[in-house]
């Protein structure tokens, strides 16, 4: 399975083209069937992109947990798979293309991040992104309270 790891800076262009990081360009390559899934993150504004074999993990498990005879859980996987679409990235130019629709939920204009996180990768706006990082204390902090 595909390991994403590194954080990775792009230019978006009138299309909603930009460069998919080489790095994670190979990984994907080596360890999938080239194309990705992306979604908007339940909790954040960002989009959150997977392989192939991991979408199907995560949605096998959440299905797993759900009724869809339920009126509220089925609008919740309905809505949950039209927020989504699939693409692959250009093997020689290493482009991809995010439709607007999506790129309009995170509101990422002009510069994007992408973050690995390890089997997946997060999208941010460049702005919002440099808005969310925990200061070295916080996250020293955090260590000690999650890690112990």
């Amino acid at each position: 399975m595909a390991l994403f790891i590194g954080e990775y800076k792009s230019k978006i262009d009138a299309k909603g083209r930009m460069v998919f990081p080489a790095a994670f360009k190979t990984e994907l390559f080596l360890h999938s069937e080239k194309r990705l899934v992306i979604q908007k993150d339940f909790y954040q504004k960002c989009l959150s992109m997977y392989t192939i074999e991991a979408w199907a993990i995560l949605v096998n498990e959440m299905k797993s947990k759900l009724n869809l005879q339920n009126r509220e859980q089925a609008e919740f996987w309905r809505t949950f798979m039209s927020n989504r679409a699939e693409v692959t990235p250009d093997e020689i130019g290493g482009r991809i293309i995010i439709p607007r629709r999506l790129l309009d939920m995170i509101e990422a204009t002009g510069e994007v991040v992408f973050i690995g996180f390890d089997d997946h990768i997060e999208l941010w706006s460049a702005q919002k992104f440099e808005t969310l990082t925990m200061t070295e204390d916080e996250f020293s902090e955090a260590a000690a309270k999650f890690l112990g």
